[in-house]
């Protein structure tokens, strides 16, 4: 049963998803929430930490569920890619030119 769930696994699709949810995390208000918790309770880090994980983890299954079940029901994945990538590329110009992530 194992080693048919090692051989199924996709090793690229983990490190992209694991890279791309990484970097997108970092520094944002979870983060600072999370390290503002920490901060507080600093003899309790290992309780926020394990709860931060948490929370992520319950969303992301959440976002996995509706992505799989609701988008690519519906949605090619070429046309999902195409999406994926004028909005990210909308997102950029925003930042860059300050209409959007102004503090």
């Amino acid at each position: 049963m194992l080693s048919r769930v090692l051989n199924r696994i996709n090793y690229r699709l983990f490190f992209t998803s694991f890279g791309i949810v990484f970097l997108s995390e970092m520094g944002d208000k979870t983060q600072v929430t999370t390290m503002l918790l920490a901060g507080q309770k600093p003899l309790y880090v290992l309780w926020v930490a394990l709860g931060s994980a948490a929370a992520l983890i319950c969303t992301s299954f959440i976002e996995i569920i509706i992505g799989s079940n609701l988008v690519a029901r519906y949605l090619k994945p070429g046309i999902i890619k195409i999406i994926s990538a004028l909005a990210f590329i909308l997102l950029g110009i925003l930042l860059v030119l300050g209409i959007i992530g102004k503090h």
